[in-house]
């Protein structure tokens, strides 16, 4: 099936079936790990120092400060990789016990702290809720954070779909100091690398979204391609892809048509316009 054909039946799906108005959150103000599903402390496997910062400001510090460190969040990609030889780990800054982890709604707008795992981002409405209940099994949930997804490389990162999408802002630092803007804006100062902490995830909370994803018998746990879409208070309809291009990306020809009054059959056929195909072992 070709990206294009792909691209509009996913639109299609999202966009037709599911933006429906949203029902009321069913994550209590507060949630942190604590309240998800059980989590396990992740352990290196090796000589290398830890740091296990007990509060953001300690956790900036370790990470801003110590030359080479490495955040470590819930471990499910950096584990495995350091176990195998496949990556060097000198420092690693736990955040396990940086308080950083929790979920609040406050003024119409949703803050996810970076180290809140997706076992409990999966109580969240769409199209954040069902994105993370895609991701892995329920240990990868349990483990996996909502930053260390953000931060990792295709074909992971799912989440920086719908938070495209939502238009999230994110609130990181770095030895300059903290920083805060969408998803492109975090990519275009370097993204993850050495030096550089996730804080949280904010967006204002839509009247309505929706999340289709689609899966490869091949791919395992792994998604092929997904599309989120919201509706925002003023009724305009935001669009975001994973899987159709080298990284997440906006549909934005598809949110033109809705915007003029168009149908979801040509706003499904205006998306291919906005993918970049790609040699990708999940398609």
């Amino acid at each position: 099936m070709g990206v294009g054909r792909l691209l509009r039946w996913c639109l299609l799906q999202a966009a037709g079936v599911n933006l429906n108005p949203r029902t009321a959150l069913t994550v209590p103000v507060g949630l942190s790990r604590a309240g998800a599903e059980h989590h396990q402390e992740v352990a290196m496997t090796s000589t290398a120092a830890v740091s296990m910062p007990s509060s953001e400001a300690e956790a900036v510090a370790a990470v801003t400060t110590q030359p080479f460190a490495t955040v470590l969040a819930g471990g499910t990609l950096l584990v495995p990789q350091h176990t195998l030889g496949q990556v060097e780990v000198e420092r690693a800054v736990w955040l396990g016990r940086a308080e950083m982890d929790g979920i609040s709604r406050s003024n119409g707008r949703m803050t996810i702290g970076a180290a809140a795992p997706l076992a409990a981002c999966t109580r969240l409405d769409a199209p954040i809720g069902p994105c993370a209940a895609n991701i892995g099994d329920n240990e990868v949930k349990a483990q996996a954070t909502i930053g260390g997804n953000i931060c990792s490389p295709a074909p992971y990162g799912d989440l920086r779909g719908p938070l495209l999408a939502l238009g999230a802002i994110l609130r990181w630092a770095d030895p300059d100091g903290t920083h805060t803007g969408g998803i492109a804006d975090f990519a275009a100062s370097g993204g993850a690398r050495p030096g550089v902490l996730i804080l949280d995830v904010a967006f204002a909370v839509p009247e309505a979204g929706s999340f289709v994803a689609l899966r490869r018998h091949h791919t395992q746990s792994l998604t092929a391609m997904a599309v989120s879409a919201v509706r925002g208070a003023d009724g305009a309809v935001t669009i975001a892809a994973t899987g159709a291009a080298p990284d997440a990306c906006r549909l934005h020809a598809a949110e033109a048509v809705l915007a003029d009054g168009g149908s979801i059959a040509d706003a499904a056929a205006a998306s291919a316009s906005d993918a970049d195909p790609y040699d990708d072992a999940l398609a």
